[in-house]
């Protein structure tokens, strides 16, 4: 990265906070006080072995994703559901207690990425223009960004449920650069997700940068290579 962009567009969850980044302690401690005060024929070990299978596999489809992010309490109340069912248990306000209880401590441990404000604050005292393309409810991710106050950095906000269609369909980056004025080759596109964050962008000829916060690379699997990776924000500052 020589030169700067007109404009950088970024992913808000995991990219400017972290949202999936604190789902792991979350989910420890809410699945070892479920054992710990229902007193369950199975341990936290196993508790949570069998509710990552089920995650895996509710998000990994693309219409039940969609309709997950568009009601996330009940998304995991469906997770949680499946789980308990396949260990035995299938009272409804157990399963309740155990999926909002996640809910409500995570949204406690949801947090800015380190060096985040410091990133959006140099960038746009440099004069970069910033735009946000996130998938998520309008509430909950208006909700995040007033609560961190990310909003005023940004002169697009692109929310999947306010606009109808959302990544990784390439109408949301498409409609983005007509809101902008500008070409795809004049734009950045920063986020962690390789499908909806990078194949997508790149696609249109986007420079497309993948942000790998867990700091773990590539898949070995993967087709797609970005056209850089950073694994702090702050890398995006030109130096």
């Amino acid at each position: 990265m020589n030169v700067y962009p007109e404009v950088i567009l970024f992913d808000l969850d995991d990219t400017l906070i972290s949202f999936d980044g604190v789902s792991d302690i979350a989910w420890d401690k809410c699945c070892g006080d479920f054992v710990e005060l229902n007193g369950t024929p199975f341990s936290k070990e196993i508790l949570l072995k069998t509710l990552h299978i089920k995650r895996k596999w509710y998000w990994s489809d693309t219409q039940r994703h969609k309709l997950g992010r568009e009601n996330i309490r009940q998304a995991r109340r469906d997770i949680v559901s499946l789980t308990l069912i396949n260990l035995g248990i299938t009272e409804t306000y157990l399963v309740n207690k155990l999926a909002d209880t996640y809910t409500d401590y995570h949204n406690e441990l949801i947090c800015l990425n380190p060096n985040t404000i410091y990133t959006l604050n140099k960038l746009k005292n440099i004069g970069v223009r910033m735009g946000l393309i996130t998938n998520g409810t309008s509430e909950g991710q208006r909700e995040k960004l007033k609560r961190f106050s990310l909003t005023d950095y940004f002169e697009i906000i692109l929310i999947d449920q306010e606009l109808g269609f959302g990544k990784p369909d390439i109408e949301v980056y498409r409609h983005a650069l007509t809101l902008l004025h500008l070409r795809f080759h004049d734009t950045w596109m920063v986020g962690d997700n390789l499908i909806w964050d990078i194949q997508a962008p790149q696609s249109l000829g986007i420079y497309s940068i993948w942000y790998d916060y867990k700091k773990i690379g590539l898949p070995k699997d993967t087709m797609i290579i970005p056209d850089n990776i950073i694994t702090d924000i702050s890398e995006l500052i030109i130096r």
